[in-house]
């Protein structure tokens, strides 16, 4: 949704103002909209927590551990039913009437269908969380240490000899690079990874930096 500033201000300050997060998994957005959320009294609305509540699970590990490594038995079918189910979370996410709303979306939110994507784009401002150079070794690491459920469509990649851990190393850069371009095209503003969890930057400073510009 294009705001300008004053769109925006007047969205905010009558409780009609929709945002999104949208970025690769363990990014930041998550951590980003929880401290949005509390300090401008925003509702906050966790797709992944629908997904793992309608699976009957208690948290995100266990989400995860469902659905599985990429080279794991079954790991096709689970990725198509999380898919599935993910459409049908962020469906009921965005029919949600609270008073001023973040939407914190899945990392593979783009998976969803036009027909949610557009609507996304046509009732949200949304916010990209970008990944930056820096982040992508960070990012490799927290897959393992901080499992969260990954669709990988077809960019994991293993090659004879190879182990499962050097496959999914050397394959999340290519799935990164593939969802950043469809993570822009969603976009009506980008913050860095660098810049959100900088301890330096104040969540004052991040919602003046994801409004319209002047």
């Amino acid at each position: 949704m294009k705001l300008s500033r004053s769109e925006f201000e007047t969205r905010y300050n009558s409780g009609k103002l929709r945002l999104a997060f949208i970025g690769m998994s363990n990014i930041g957005k998550s951590y980003t909209a929880k401290r949005v959320a509390d300090q401008f009294d925003f509702t906050l609305i966790e797709v992944d927590k629908l997904i793992w509540e309608e699976l009957g699970h208690d948290d995100m590990a266990s989400f995860a551990e469902w659905q599985g490594q990429p080279y794991s038995k079954g790991y096709s079918e689970r990725e198509e039913k999380s898919i599935s189910l993910e459409t049908a979370a962020t469906r009921k996410a965005l029919r949600i009437n609270a008073p001023n709303t973040i939407l914190d979306t899945t990392g593979s939110v783009i998976y969803t269908g036009d027909t949610i994507l557009k609507e996304l784009s046509r009732t949200h401002y949304v916010v990209y969380i970008q990944a930056t150079e820096d982040a992508l070794e960070r990012l490799k690491l927290q897959y393992f240490q901080q499992p969260k459920p990954l669709i990988w469509k077809s960019y994991f990649e293993q090659v004879p000899g190879q182990s499962d851990k050097d496959a999914v190393l050397a394959s999340y850069p290519k799935l990164l690079e593939a969802r950043a371009e469809s993570y822009d095209a969603l976009a009506d503003a980008v913050l860095s990874s660098e810049y959100i969890l900088n301890s330096a930057v104040s969540v004052e400073d991040i919602f003046k930096n994801l409004k319209p510009a002047l």
